[in-house]
């Protein structure tokens, strides 16, 4: 016959409670098992497993003494029951072990919640077994199918609760709802079970000893003590936990806050808390970024990589990684992903992300005072990560931190040089400060203000000490000035100018102070303070302006006499320069038109044309070309333009061997007294140009002597130093000097003396350009000519030339170079036609057979169509290519063919020194010298 049990609803209740209760004992001991490794894991996952497997089996063994058959008495068998324990526990503790509490894996959770519902099954079915009564029990297999079922989905259900991280309340709700699951799963087994009564069925072996309510209770009571002990042991590690977590925070914010303070700018800051932030939370990457104005481009500056780990500094683009992680920033909100190949669709930014080995990430925003996003810092991981809400809340506060700290720096810096800009403001000023603390009668002075009275820095000042530096003609102004600063009635400006005598050093100082003073409630005055600044300066120029004032109309007038002077100067100078440049320009054509006339008179006396009577003409003729030749040499060392050759000159020997030369010259009248000493140096000279000068200077001192008398050349070294009467720069000079007793010029002539064309000698009897023409070649030099005359008593003309830096002297050789007759072939280039002429005819009469070319060009071509010759003689100055040009064309091709340079003084600017030159005008005799130079 089929029996109908009954269920106490008391022992009904309790199994829910403490399926409840276990299952809450179970997740608070399970979520312990995610935070901690070891034996500690171990220990953890046994008190879970305990806790959800005994709380199953005690809720089953409850609700199988909640039912009752009437007329029917139950008893269970003890081996079995401690089976059925064993069964639930085992199988709980090998599903909790399996699951992988650092990831979330479904398919670990899966077979876990297969594992440990079939365990809680056969735990139910054995338990059902133990059981003895008179009575068959048999199974409806559908029901039995649906209990299992439910076992298994509420075992994964708890092992998915198991794995997140719960608050309290949400673990209590889950709580309930695997409890009324896990009770659920029991009734419906007991549903599917039939009990038919049955005889023979021993009713003697089992467990009860005691009334089924009484031993219920007592196993509910002893499982929620048991449960209640494993809950007080989450509580006591809670607060452990929380008490070191706390501990372990406070050192690591007093690290991150340690470190802070030791950067001195944003940079230094970002990187340390960078550093710690990511061995704190284990991390691949923690890094810091400043975003552009435009709020997509920024820069990660630096970083901290873990082991293994490549750096992500560079530049990004924020659109890249997608619009939620953009978007959320750019509101300031912190973007969270824990599995980013989950949570973010292709194109969303996932391949951004995990481009630089990204697949979890807490980023946290920075919104600057203008509402723009201006910073980001974000920890990465190279996997998946399930973040902690106290991870996530310990980034935000780190970079909450990191930002006031940046900001304070920022704040500092920009008072630091708001600070800087002052005192540079005050100090490039030069304006100091005072204060005075009328109550306590204290003044501050810094030191620039103690300067200002003569006062030392570390002096100590008083009122007394302000009083007492003031002059006294300045003290009375001065404190009726400071009676009205501080009294409350008035409150008037202090507003003074005073002089200061210096305490130490009596030094008189100009100064200008201004000042106010600060009044109480009450109208008592508190203080005066103000700034002081030095006017000596400003004093003296009005002092100078007041006497500029009162002489002005003799400056103005001195003013005007000297610009007329320098207005005269100038044009002197200018009148000197234009005829310069005309003489130097007249002798190059002179030069030009000399040349074939000396020349053509040269081979007409050589052979003998004419009669007596041609050859006195033809003589005549060469002494008038000579004239005018050496007529032009006078007008370019007046101008400036003589082609010199300085050299080293021996000046002791030149002047002792000009002796016998200059006392032939002069006559027997003049007595000529040599003066020059066997060791002095040697000067930098043109030798041949520095002869012509004294014997220029000598005829000048023998032609102011017409009844006779001395005439000295002297010769001497002297040391000028600086406002010479030579005008010449501080060095160490060679003197020459001619001096003479003759009639003496006086202060009239003896400034126009040096002026072109100025003579005392009357018409006929002088160019006028000898001294012009001196100091022209001294000035050429490097040197100078200076005059001393008295009428009556004589002149003496001195010629400053610059000592020749260790060159041996040059000996120059007198006698005339022997014509004679060469072979070979001349080629001739000159683009005037006389002198080409002129030229052609000397090489002609000298043995040279002549080729003739009218320029450069031509000689070029003539050498082109192979035409050979053995030497060069070309002018320089020619229209198209110059004859220096045309030397370097043959050198090119022939380096080792003469080239001998025939110029006038315009040219030699041009002509490169190691090229031999002759200068026009020229004789046969010239050229034959110039030529044999070339060969030897």
């Amino acid at each position: 016959m089929t029996m109908t049990g009954v269920h106490d609803p008391y022992l009904v209740s309790l199994s829910i409670v403490i399926a409840i209760i276990g299952s809450f004992t179970a997740l608070s001991l399970a979520s312990r098992i995610r935070r901690s490794s070891g034996r500690s894991r171990a220990a953890w996952l046994a008190a879970a497993a305990a806790a959800l497997g005994g709380g199953i089996w005690s809720m089953h063994f409850v609700a199988m003494l909640a039912f009752s058959m009437p007329g029917m008495l139950m008893r269970y068998e003890l081996a079995p029951t401690l089976l059925s324990l064993c069964l639930a526990i085992g199988f709980t503790g090998a599903g909790l072990a399996i699951v992988d509490w650092q990831r979330a894996s479904v398919s670990r959770m899966l077979a876990a919640g297969l594992l440990i519902g079939t365990g809680v099954a056969s735990m139910h079915y054995l338990g059902m077994a133990a059981m003895r009564m008179s009575a068959t029990l048999r199974y409806d297999t559908r029901w039995v199918a649906v209990s299992v079922a439910i076992a298994i989905v509420a075992a994964t259900l708890a092992v998915w609760l198991a794995g997140r991280d719960q608050r309290s309340g949400g673990r209590a709700g889950a709580s309930v709802v695997m409890g009324f699951a896990i009770a659920g799963m029991h009734y419906v087994g007991m549903y599917a079970a039939t009990f038919t009564r049955s005889r023979g069925v021993g009713e003697a072996n089992g467990l009860a000893s005691l009334g089924q309510a009484y031993l219920a209770t007592a196993i509910g009571l002893v499982t929620l003590f048991v449960l209640l002990l494993g809950l007080a042991a989450v509580w006591v590690e809670h607060l452990l936990r929380t008490s070191a977590e706390r501990e372990e925070r406070l050192h690591f914010f007093s690290e991150l806050n340690d470190r802070l303070l030791r950067s001195s700018d944003a940079w230094h800051a970002m990187s340390a808390a960078s550093e710690l932030l990511g061995r704190k939370l284990s991390a691949s990457r923690c890094a810091y970024a400043d975003v552009d104005r435009d709020g997509d481009r920024f820069w990660i500056r630096s970083d901290y990589t873990a082991p293994g780990q490549e750096s992500s500094v560079g530049a990004y683009s924020l659109d890249l990684f997608g619009p939620r992680a953009a978007s959320n920033l750019r509101a300031g909100e912190a973007v969270v992903l824990r599995d980013i190949a989950r949570e973010l669709e292709p194109g969303g930014g996932r391949e951004m992300f995990q481009g630089i080995s990204i697949d979890a990430i807490i980023c946290c925003p920075l919104i600057g005072g203008d509402g723009r996003l201006s910073a980001i810092m974000a920890v990465h991981q190279d996997h998946p990560r399930d973040w902690t809400a106290n991870e996530i809340l310990l980034v935000k506060e780190v970079v909450e931190r990191c930002w006031a700290h940046v900001g304070r720096i920022g704040a500092e810096a920009r008072l630091r040089e708001s600070e800087e800009r002052l005192r540079l403001a005050v100090d490039n000023a030069e304006i100091g400060f005072w204060d005075l603390d009328v109550v306590n009668d204290a003044l501050v002075w810094p030191a620039r203000t103690k300067a200002m009275f003569g006062i030392s820095p570390d002096v100590p000042v008083t009122l007394t000490d302000f009083y007492e530096g003031l002059h006294p003609e300045d003290r009375e102004p001065t404190a009726v000035a400071f009676t009205a600063a501080i009294d409350p009635g008035q409150r008037a400006l202090y507003d003074v100018e005073y002089r200061t005598v210096g305490k130490e050093d009596g030094i008189v100082r100009w100064i200008a102070a201004k000042g106010r003073g600060v009044f109480d409630q009450s109208g008592r005055c508190l203080r005066v303070a103000g700034t002081v600044v030095e006017i000596t300066g400003r004093k003296r120029a009005e002092e100078a302006l007041r006497e500029l004032n009162a002489t002005l109309e003799a400056r103005i007038a001195t003013a005007l006499k000297d610009r007329e002077e320098v207005q005269e100067a100038l044009r002197q100078s200018q009148k000197m320069e234009s005829m310069g440049q005309l003489t130097g320009g007249v002798a190059h054509d002179f030069n030009n038109l000399l040349t074939p006339i000396i020349g053509s008179l040269d081979l007409l006396q050589r052979k003998g044309v004419g009669g007596e009577r041609e050859q006195r003409l033809i003589a005549g003729a060469m002494q008038s070309a000579e004239r005018a030749k050496i007529l032009v040499q006078r007008l370019l060392a007046f101008a400036r333009r003589q082609p010199l050759q300085p050299v080293a000159v021996d000046i002791g020997k030149l002047v002792s061997g000009m002796g016998e030369l200059i006392s032939s010259t002069t006559g027997p009248q003049v007595h000529v007294v040599i003066d020059a000493g066997a060791d002095l140096p040697c000067a930098r000279a043109d030798h041949n140009q520095l002869e012509m000068a004294i014997l220029n200077l000598s005829v000048n001192a023998r032609d102011a002597m017409p009844d006779g008398g001395t005439l000295r050349l002297s010769a001497s070294t002297a040391a000028i130093g600086q406002g010479h009467r030579s005008g010449l720069d501080p060095d160490r000079y060679l003197c020459i000097a001619i001096s003479d007793t003759g009639s003496g010029m006086d202060e009239a002539t003896l400034a126009r003396a040096t002026e072109p064309f100025f003579s005392t000698k009357g018409v006929g009897k002088g160019t006028g350009l000898g001294l012009s023409m001196v100091h022209g070649l001294a000035s050429q030099l490097g040197g100078a000519l200076t005059l001393h005359s008295q009428t009556g008593v004589g002149t003496t003309v001195e010629l400053w030339l610059p000592v020749s830096a260790g060159e041996t002297p040059v000996e120059m050789a007198f006698e005339k170079i022997v014509s004679h007759v060469a072979t070979g072939t001349a080629l001739v280039v000159d683009d005037e036609d006389l002198v080409r002429m002129t030229t052609a005819d000397m090489l002609i009469d000298l043995g040279y057979h002549v080729i003739e070319a009218s320029s450069g060009e031509g000689a070029m071509r003539l050498i082109g169509a192979g035409v050979r010759f053995d030497v060069l003689v070309t002018d320089h100055l020619m229209p198209g290519m110059t004859g220096t040009d045309l030397a370097y064309a043959v050198r090119d091709l022939s380096p080792e063919r003469p080239v001998l340079i025939v110029s006038g003084y315009a040219e030699t600017a041009g002509i490169d020194a190691t090229l031999p030159r002759l200068t026009k005008p020229f004789r046969r005799d010239d050229l034959a010298a110039a030529l044999s130079q070339l060969r030897s």
